[in-house]
């Protein structure tokens, strides 16, 4: 039996924009083109690739965006569409083709918007008390433990009897017996 196919009106455009969406347009860029930047990726989008690309992605994850979100520049740019982090990107990579170092870079940014845009504080002062003081507690709470459940015994009082008088072992017996009676099964 053959069955004749027949289209609504609609189904070219539907057919269209079913395409339209599927099909992604690439969409130029209007940053700044070097090794490690595609020109032709989505407007937001750029690799990472080459030496420059390397360093980017670096410093853009050493780096805190200050938009609110808390996540590093590299993250917030692709993950939360923030107006803030691509300029701070086209900042980095105008920085790292003028020959500036890393550690230059992230210094200027400091001294721009404080330690506070460092995603890692520095190790120094009070910060130091938030390096340590994870490990001082864990250490801590462990030896804590050790004492509760070894409870107030002594080594030797740890240690395994090795006798046992005739009035203990019959002691022992009868408690393995009533264990047993009670724990047997219905059936």
């Amino acid at each position: 039996m053959i069955q004749k196919l027949t289209f609504h009106r609609s189904a070219p455009l539907a057919l269209l924009a079913a395409l339209l969406v599927a099909v992604p347009v690439s969409a130029q860029s209007t940053g700044p083109t070097h090794a490690g930047y595609d020109p032709n990726a989505p407007v937001g989008a750029h690799s990472y690739e080459g030496e420059i690309g390397a360093k980017l992605l670096i410093i853009e994850r050493a780096l805190k965006c200050n938009c609110g979100c808390g996540l590093d520049v590299h993250s917030c740019q692709f993950q939360m569409q923030c107006g803030t982090s691509p300029g701070w990107t086209r900042r980095i990579l105008e920085a790292l083709e003028a020959g500036e170092t890393p550690e230059a870079i992230k210094a200027s940014f400091v001294a721009d918007f404080g330690p506070e845009v460092l995603m890692l504080p520095p190790a120094e002062g009070f910060n130091l008390l938030g390096y340590l003081l994870p490990a001082v507690a864990i250490v801590t709470a462990g030896m804590f433990v050790g004492v509760l459940a070894r409870g107030n015994q002594t080594r030797a009082q740890l240690a395994p009897v090795q006798e046992l008088s005739d009035a203990e072992q019959e002691r022992l017996e009868e408690a393995i017996r009533r264990l047993d009676a009670e724990e047997s099964p219905d059936w």
